[in-house]
């Protein structure tokens, strides 16, 4: 496929902090990141893959209200990879939830509602997926699952 690359989990992260953290300051919003992926390197098209991430730091942004928190967060799990963006925003109810990655659903008014289910196509894309936990109150946390095999 046309733009695989073999690139390191740190990169990607040092890249969507870079980009996010500026973001995430100038609204109030604690934004950390760790990486325990255990030096783990992935294989596919970086820029689709820091786009999908992108998408879920700022839905996770608008969930939020000033001194809210985002974390992203890289962990192995065997062979797969797990890039989970949470946040301790409104969260949503199961109907919301179940609904999210449909194509043009959308919970704001600006939104076009096309943003997750590009996501979960870049992560199919990449032989993964992704899934969301969240309730009402207690924020949500979207969890990209990637293959990631080890060196």
């Amino acid at each position: 496929v046309l733009g695989r690359e073999a690139f390191a989990v740190a990169d990607l992260l040092a890249d969507l902090a870079q980009t996010f953290e500026p973001l995430a300051r100038s609204r109030g919003i604690d934004f950390r990141v760790a990486d325990a992926s255990g030096g783990g390197v992935l294989t596919g098209h970086r820029k689709s893959l820091a786009g999908a991430l992108t998408n879920l730091l700022e839905n996770a942004l608008q969930a939020l209200d000033q001194g809210g928190r985002i974390d992203l967060d890289a962990r192995r799990d065997g062979s797969l990879l797990l890039l989970s963006v949470r946040d301790n925003g409104r969260g949503m109810n199961a109907e919301t939830a179940s609904r999210l990655f449909d194509p043009f659903f959308t919970t704001r008014a600006e939104g076009t509602g096309l943003g997750l289910s590009i996501a979960r196509g870049v992560a199919r894309a990449h032989g993964g997926g992704i899934e969301v936990v969240s309730s009402p109150g207690a924020g949500a946390e979207f969890t990209l699952t990637l293959p990631c095999p080890t060196l």
